[in-house]
């Protein structure tokens, strides 16, 4: 299954690949960078900031690690949305491929569209690219 992420709300996609991915299929994403994240500028960085900052007091190059790409921003998203236990979480999420344009060897014949994710333009949004690139990542 190919799907294009264009003009998608991340949170939604999210969790509809992982319902997809849970029944073992498998599942390719193309343009994760024009993802969407619903929400105003000054809503969304600071969430971004406060994770990508974030470090241990006592020797801070060993705090958590986030990523600053699209792709892998959105892969963390869709990993929060699948089950717990870590053997479980690792087998499905090897089933999922991201991408952060359209790569030459997909055939775009196979694109199949995911009803209900897509966003309203009346609301503020931003794409998973400008956030990353607001918080420095280079890809």
């Amino acid at each position: 299954m190919i799907i294009n992420a264009e003009g998608l709300v991340a949170g939604r996609l999210a969790s509809k690949i992982a319902k997809k991915a849970i029944n073992k299929e498998t599942i390719t994403i193309i343009n994760a960078e024009k993802a969407i994240i619903v929400g105003t500028r000054n809503s969304i960085m600071p969430k971004f900031e406060q994770r990508v900052n974030a470090s241990v007091k006592s020797n801070p190059h060993y705090g958590p690690k986030y990523d600053r790409i699209p792709s892998k921003m959105l892969r963390k998203i869709i990993k929060g949305m699948l089950p717990r236990r870590k053997k479980t979480a690792e087998k499905i999420i090897k089933q999922i491929t991201i991408y952060n344009s359209i790569p030459k060897n997909i055939n775009l014949e196979k694109m199949e569209i995911i009803e209900n994710v897509k966003c309203n333009e009346k609301h503020d949004f931003m794409y998973l690219k400008e956030i990353a690139e607001l918080l420095g990542g280079k890809w």
